[in-house]
């Protein structure tokens, strides 16, 4: 094994004392093919007289000859020390940082949601403290828009809404309906601030989620029972009050200080650029479609998760309140049934009306898909579920993959005429009698997001109807 060391420290001594002819074309080769050119002036010499580096060779040296010298003492140092064996020693080792990290993982993950949201907390605000640090005043030099009489009552409902929902928030129907006002308020924001597509929106979520709420509270006591402590209570509101301090604090130096925004690019080419004065759908469908397509999708497969969640799931029937009372057993009140019935093709006209004029004016196809799914689900609260189904015979799962599907080729359209993905294309025509009117690719989008937006909230409302065992067992398809 001497020959192979002996070779090395040949050329060693041959590329140190006479690099010139040694490396010297290695090196040219290197840097020209490095640089792609030609090699930038350069010299090799053996003495570069006494520096740094000549004194750390001679230091290495010196310590080799003292350790080749002191080998024997070594050896027989090393013969001394006591056997280990050294996998046992790496198992222990591995043994040991894996309890470790399932002690902190015990400490951090224990199954409490108080928990994990305390963490996500305080952890954010140390990150909003630690940002707002350096400012040397809270106020930026933008004056705040003045409160007026409106404002300030709108305000004042939604703090009371909130309060109360913390108040009632273990009377879960209570709770519910006071949360409903919440939302209702911030829907009147967004009206009172010139954000009507946004209003629509929130009102139509609002309503589909308050609808999903109450069908889950169905199977689920009326009342949650206490679990916590005063004191962690005690701890819950100081860290909530603090948490909302601090976010309110950053929002107002935020919205006192000037940002560079891109809404102007939006309001500059949304005529132009996508064919509609409503710049809020002309982004969603067109600017930033592929975001929409892939929020449709994802909205897909959580309806189709969720449905595969509640297939053949049956939980008992409750008969009685929590005040002990039987339930009524009219499950399909007449004023209920007749009620739903008129309203359904006046939702019906209106969610085609907010669908046409989306690309224009405040609408577009998911407010009118949510529109549509409220007049639908309606039918399935007021009837039952399988009078229902009696007469709507579809396929949600179908339809929701229609809905991806002719968004996606909407997308792909553009490609055979050289566009960017999701470009969208729009002319004006004139017909006899109707006048001039305008037709956009863009619409056929909107028609892909307004299935798919039926078609998953059907798919997940219609569904927990089946929940129950007192309800007929034909599954929705």
């Amino acid at each position: 094994m001497k020959i192979p060391v002996e070779i090395l420290v040949l050329l060693c001594l041959l590329v140190g004392t006479l690099p010139a002819y040694t490396v010297a074309p290695l090196l040219a080769a290197a840097v020209s093919g490095s640089l792609n050119g030609n090699v930038p002036e350069y010299s090799l010499a053996i003495w570069h007289g006494f520096n740094l580096p000549l004194v750390m060779s001679f230091v290495a040296l010196a310590g080799g000859l003292l350790i080749y010298s002191m080998r024997k003492w070594a050896f027989r140092w090393y013969e001394g020390l006591p056997r280990v064996d050294s996998l046992q020693v790496f198992a222990v080792v591995v043994d040991r940082i894996a309890a470790t990290a399932r002690w902190i993982t015990e400490r951090l993950e224990n199954g409490s949601l108080q928990r994990y949201l305390a963490l996500m907390l305080l952890s954010t605000l140390v990150l909003v403290v630690f940002a707002l640090t350096p400012l040397q005043a809270l106020r930026g030099p933008i004056q705040p828009t003045p409160l007026d009489s409106i404002t300030v009552v709108g305000l004042g409902i939604l703090s009371l809404s909130s309060i109360l929902t913390v108040i009632f928030h273990r009377r879960r129907l209570m709770a519910l309906i006071v949360l409903s006002v919440v939302g209702l308020m911030v829907s009147l924001a967004f009206a009172r601030y010139s954000a009507p597509d946004l209003a629509l929106t929130q009102l139509s979520v609002e309503v589909v989620t308050i609808i999903l709420l109450i069908l889950a509270l169905f199977f689920m006591p009326d009342r949650t029972p206490v679990e916590s402590s005063s004191l962690r209570s005690f701890r819950d509101l100081i860290l909530a009050g603090t948490f909302g301090t601090m976010i309110a604090l950053l929002a107002y130096a935020v919205l006192t200080r000037p940002y560079e925004s891109i809404a102007s690019f939006f309001l500059e080419n949304s005529v132009s650029g996508g064919g509609g004065t409503n710049v809020v759908n002309v982004i969603l469908v067109d600017f930033r479609g592929f975001d929409t397509l892939g929020e449709i999708t994802v909205l897909a497969i959580a309806a189709v998760g969720i449905f595969g969640l509640l297939h053949r799931l049956r939980l008992p029937h409750p008969v009685r309140d929590y005040g002990g009372r039987l339930w009524s057993t009219d499950r399909h009140p007449m004023v209920l049934d007749t009620l739903s019935r008129a309203l359904l093709p006046m939702a019906l006209l209106i969610s085609v009306f907010i669908f046409l004029r989306g690309h224009n004016l405040p609408g577009g196809g998911f407010i009118a898909g949510l529109i549509t799914a409220v007049a639908l689900i309606l039918q399935y609260i007021s009837h039952g579920v399988t009078w229902a189904q009696a007469r709507q015979p579809f396929s949600y799962h179908a339809i929701a993959g229609a809905g991806v599907l002719i968004a996606g080729l909407t997308g792909l359209g553009s490609w055979l005429f050289g566009r960017p993905f999701l470009t969208s294309a729009f002319g004006h025509f004139h017909l006899p009698l109707v006048g001039e009117f305008e037709l956009a690719t863009a619409m056929l989008f909107d028609l892909g997001v307004y299935l798919t937006v039926v078609a998953a909230t059907l798919l997940i409302l219609s569904n927990i109807g089946h929940v129950s065992q007192g309800e007929s067992c034909k599954e929705v398809l």
